[in-house]
């Protein structure tokens, strides 16, 4: 393989490990889109999962066991490496990133795997498919609907690849003006992977198998380069540096007293919630250091 990658499995943050022993990678195939708009559907869906990640804190108490109904918003939840507020806090950050014009590092992963998500908390199939990207696509298409990202797009109908997929997805995401010039010697590359079936296929998959390849496909949710040391030293269950340096009480403390302050109706409510966290925003430049 021509790159080092470390690979995770993206539901609980253990090490998967495909140069030893049996287990071989097997990962959908995909196309890689270049400098693609945020369309109305993605803005939709990215807008969907932000009034859902809304909904969740503000009627978190109807759930009746008090333990869970506060799991993911207090402090203590750092040390368990476990936050749901993440969903609120890497948004002024994207912001930031998308107004200094910057590209951004790394592509939207979407895949029907997500798919199975969205129609079981009842979102429509007219919706694209992320299982990375909302927060992008909801800054880019409410606020720089010209700026233009990156898509990883894997589906089983372009069949089951390899390690060199990997590669080839590494090349074409590290030529990405971004990158360029840009040395990633010191960084450990690093990719969260989706268990998309163990024996229970989605429709059509299980026709590129045969008894020796019988065992788990998975398809990429993320990527990232972190600091050498940061994987020894993260608090997240699953390594993702941009969201746990982003995620800070202090943060959470001031977009969560906008949440609060408002009642929710109709779908303007969370628009106007949305612009009063961005118009905030100047406030998280001295902590505005994530990138690399």
């Amino acid at each position: 393989m021509k790159y080092d990658v470390k690979y995770f499995d993206a539901d609980d943050g253990k090490p998967l490990d495909f140069q030893f022993g049996q287990l071989k990678l097997n990962i959908l195939k995909f196309k890689y889109l270049k400098n693609q708009l945020v369309d109305e559907n993605r803005l939709n869906t990215a807008f969907d999962l932000f009034k859902h990640d809304v909904n969740t804190y503000v009627n978190r108490h109807e759930e009746r066991d008090s333990m869970k109904a506060e799991n993911g918003y207090r402090v203590r939840d750092f040390d368990r490496g476990r936050v749901a507020f993440d969903v609120f806090t890497i948004l002024p950050y994207l912001y930031l990133t998308a107004e200094s014009e910057e590209p951004f590092q790394y592509p939207i992963c979407e895949s029907l795997y997500q798919e199975e998500w969205l129609k079981d908390n009842g979102f429509g199939l007219k919706h694209t498919p992320m299982l990375s990207g909302n927060g992008r696509s909801l800054i880019l298409g409410r606020y720089f609907p010209d700026q233009t990202i990156d898509i990883l797009h894997s589906d089983v109908s372009y069949g089951i690849g390899d390690e060199s997929d990997i590669d080839n997805l590494l090349d074409e995401m590290l030529s990405n003006s971004y990158w360029k010039g840009k040395s990633i010697d010191e960084y450990d590359i690093v990719i969260n992977l989706c268990c998309v079936c163990t024996n229970d296929f989605f429709e059509g998959i299980e026709d590129h198998y045969d008894e020796y390849t019988y065992r788990m496909v998975y398809t990429v949710k993320s990527i990232e380069l972190v600091d050498k040391c940061y994987l020894k030293t993260r608090r997240h269950y699953r390594p993702e540096r941009f969201v746990e340096k982003t995620a800070t009480v202090q943060n959470w403390v001031q977009i969560r007293n906008h949440i609060e302050s408002r009642s929710y109706l109709q779908d303007q409510d969370y628009w106007d919630l949305l612009d009063d966290i961005m118009s905030d925003r100047d406030t998280y430049m001295s902590t505005y250091d994530w990138k690399i």
